[in-house]
């Protein structure tokens, strides 16, 4: 899956897993660039390739 525009506010981006579907987004501030928003995933526990087409895994999938 790739970074998506979210919902509410179209300039923030919402990473999804590739796996599960699972949306991750930042909760402390919208995250408008994908450098800040995997940076966020990533110490969330998500792992997969820094770039916004993916593939992307959440921290449930990533094992």
């Amino acid at each position: 899956m790739t970074a998506i525009p979210g919902d509410l506010d179209v300039s923030a981006l919402v990473l999804i897993c590739d796996h599960c579907g699972r949306a991750h987004a930042r909760p402390d501030e919208v995250a408008a660039r994908w450098r800040v928003l995997w940076a966020h995933a990533v110490a969330a526990g998500w792992h997969g390739l820094d770039r916004p087409v993916g593939p992307h895994f959440c921290f449930r999938c990533a094992d």
